[in-house]
């Protein structure tokens, strides 16, 4: 089985391609896995070899994981997408089902929203839909999926006893051989500093809002008694994408292919969901997408003009919209329009979205003609070159409440980009015209 690279934004990313047919699926890993060794694994290559019967199967790892770029630095779960995508062009796969692990599992949703038009399904396995141990209940102190003090102090301090204890947390009962092999694994993955970014891409995440958005056949699959990730994930998942089969195991085991009792269960609910998909060749793209929207606008812009003449003016715009096209392309996202002494633009990746406004605040700012900035991350309906849509009205109110030099977004975007590169501070609550009291949050500067 040959190990393939390819590109995504300069970095490598290994692949393989196993099966064949005209159906893709595209396996989604967790925080661990390293495509040299797992074909040494017995239960590993018949996990592949079962998904075989349903197409090609594109496994990948990771950037900074695994065979891929070790040298590179992990990204959030929202900030991967752009990878995901990256796998399924090399693999010249048109259309695929995406069967996600754990945090792999967030990721393919995160892709499904991003592009609709190229997934057929979602296979969700032991995914986690947010930073908590219930995620029927608010984010909270008390309700948090782990001490993260204490789990990261404990990774800084000892990452070998660290990968012990977390073996024993995702498999209970295995035997010390077993355990044994599951630490060398997790050790062959990713160094320790990689591993602490992995897991603190969770702090804070909150995929819940956007769940409805889901248009896929899904079905979910989740053990009743993992100690990683609780079963109210799966049942969330289940309840809140619409029209979710969902098969809850009788299991401990975080990897229910690995678990001989479950994996019958296992094994018959995806032949069973498979069995009954329509098509892969989807007839039209659908216009309605999840994406990220930016609005910009120059602070005092009428004061500036009367002050300074509509020719100057018309020059410092003209070098305005110029760096801004330049900076929205150069964070993979799309320019709508401008607005006269703003932009409106869209990404697909929330991430990419935050660090545009970062940019063009920065840019502004050293124009002499500081903007403000606003964000949201919901559905919208592309008509022609532009977009509609009652996310797009809130990114512009949202806008609205800024200050100089701020970039003001929802909670909804926060949640998605949340334990990454990103800080926020509480702004407060905004009644938003047109729209109702939303709670917005503060982006802070590099």
């Amino acid at each position: 089985m040959a190990i393939h690279y390819t590109q995504s934004d300069g970095v490598s990313l290994g692949y393989t391609i196993t099966g064949e047919g005209d159906e893709s699926i595209v396996y989604v890993p967790g925080a661990f896995s390293n495509l040299a060794i797992e074909r040494y694994y017995p239960d590993s290559v018949a996990w592949e070899q079962f998904l075989g019967r349903f197409g090609r199967v594109i496994n990948f790892d990771k950037r900074a994981t695994g065979v891929s770029d070790r040298s590179a630095r992990p990204l959030n779960l929202d900030q991967q997408v752009v990878d995901v995508e990256a796998i399924r062009k090399a693999s010249g796969s048109e259309i695929i089902t995406l069967c996600g692990l754990s945090q792999g599992a967030p990721l393919a949703v995160l892709y499904a929203l991003a592009y609709p038009e190229k997934v057929r399904a979602l296979i969700l396995i032991e995914g986690v839909c947010c930073d908590a141990t219930d995620p029927y209940l608010s984010l909270s102190d008390s309700n948090t999926l782990f001490d993260w003090e204490r789990s990261l102090g404990a990774l800084d301090s000892d990452f070998a006893q660290w990968c012990w204890d977390f073996s024993e947390r995702i498999a209970p009962g295995s035997s010390q051989e077993d355990i044994d092999l599951a630490v060398e694994y997790m050790q062959a993955t990713a160094s320790p500093a990689s591993h602490r970014f992995i897991w603190c891409c969770l702090m804070g995440f909150d995929l819940r809002p956007m769940l409805r958005h889901i248009t896929q056949p899904t079905l979910v699959i989740h053990g009743k008694d993992d100690l990683l990730y609780p079963v109210q994930h799966g049942r969330y998942f289940a309840e809140h994408i619409p029209g979710a089969k969902y098969l809850e195991l009788d299991s401990n085991c975080h990897m229910p292919m690995f678990d001989e009792g479950a994996l019958p269960h296992v094994h018959q609910g995806i032949e069973n969901f498979m069995e009954a998909l329509p098509p892969s060749h989807l007839e039209e793209s659908t216009e309605r997408v999840i994406s990220t929207i930016l609005f910009t606008d120059i602070v005092g812009s009428t004061e500036h003009q009367s002050k300074l003449g509509d020719r100057v003016w018309t020059e410092i715009i003209s070098a305005f919209e110029e760096n801004s096209t330049t900076i929205v392309e150069q964070c993979r996202g799309k320019m709508i329009r401008f607005t006269g002494d703003g932009i409106k633009a869209a990404f697909e990746v929330p991430g990419d979205g935050l660090r545009a406004a970062r940019l063009l605040v920065q840019d502004a700012s050293e124009l002499g003609y500081p903007i403000r900035a606003g964000l949201h991350t919901g559905e919208i309906q592309w008509s022609g070159e532009d977009i509609h849509g009652t996310a797009v009205n809130i990114a512009s109110r949202v806008a609205d409440q800024a200050d100089q030099g701020e970039v003001l977004t929802t909670t909804v975007t926060q949640g998605i980009v949340e334990g990454g590169d990103y800080v926020f501070t509480d702004w407060g609550e905004a009644d938003l015209k047109g729209i109702g009291v939303r709670k917005l949050v503060r982006l802070l500067q590099e």
